[in-house]
């Protein structure tokens, strides 16, 4: 019974994850709240992603407590190779994508970069702090609660890493190419996560990893 309530409440995490942003909305469309300009969708984004953030983190707090207990800067340098192993394969994938799509950066990608110019407060929360715990806890934490195959697990959470990334704008099979990208660092994470045993490392990784393009964003546009 317990193993079917622990399936059942990861599950349920992650089918949450898709719906909440149509939750959010249909409840700003039923009390008739007007977002009219660009700062009322980012402070009305922030105030729904601090909920969710703080949800999620309530609902795996003794999970999480064990594992910021375990944390070791020692660990996570160890995993840096592999994970600069994940970014090689990235630039690759991107640069054979890019050649076969004639795109240099998915549709999402772009309206990041276009947000990271008009509200980069915001955005620095969203990719540094935001992105990596959700998604990390979404993506990794919940597949290898259910999964308990190595292999198995790292696929699935990395194929559906990417696949949560994919725009639905403009060319369907360019969209699905672009998400090449994402999957193989998907893949690459989930095999850190599963050698580290701690979700703090790919946090943090993953929010190193955002940080570094958001400075190059910055420094480079």
């Amino acid at each position: 019974m317990k193993i079917n309530r622990k399936f059942i409440k990861n599950i349920l995490v992650f089918l949450f994850y898709f719906i909440y942003q149509y939750i959010s909305l249909f409840i700003i469309f039923l009390l008739n709240i007007k977002l009219n300009t660009n700062t009322d969708k980012i402070i009305y984004t922030f105030i729904v992603n601090m909920i969710y953030l703080l949800l999620i983190i309530f609902i795996y707090r003794k999970e999480l407590l064990l594992d910021i207990k375990k944390i070791n800067i020692k660990d996570i340098i160890k995993y840096i190779p592999i994970y600069l192993f994940g970014v090689f394969l990235m630039i690759i994938s991107n640069i054979l994508v890019s050649k076969i799509t004639n795109s240099t950066i998915p549709i999402n990608e772009q309206k990041v970069r276009e947000y990271i110019k008009l509200f980069p407060i915001y955005m620095c929360f969203s990719t540094i702090i935001y992105a990596p715990i959700v998604e990390e806890i979404t993506f990794r934490k919940t597949f290898r609660n259910i999964i308990k195959n190595n292999y198995i697990f790292i696929l699935i959470s990395g194929i559906l890493f990417g696949i949560a990334h994919l725009s639905f704008n403009g060319n369907i099979l360019n969209n699905f190419l672009m998400i090449i990208p994402y999957i193989l660092m998907g893949i690459d994470l989930s095999y850190i996560y599963y050698k580290s045993k701690n979700i703090f490392t790919t946090i943090i990784i993953h929010s190193m990893h955002n940080l570094i393009l958001i400075i190059i964003q910055f420094i480079g546009g």
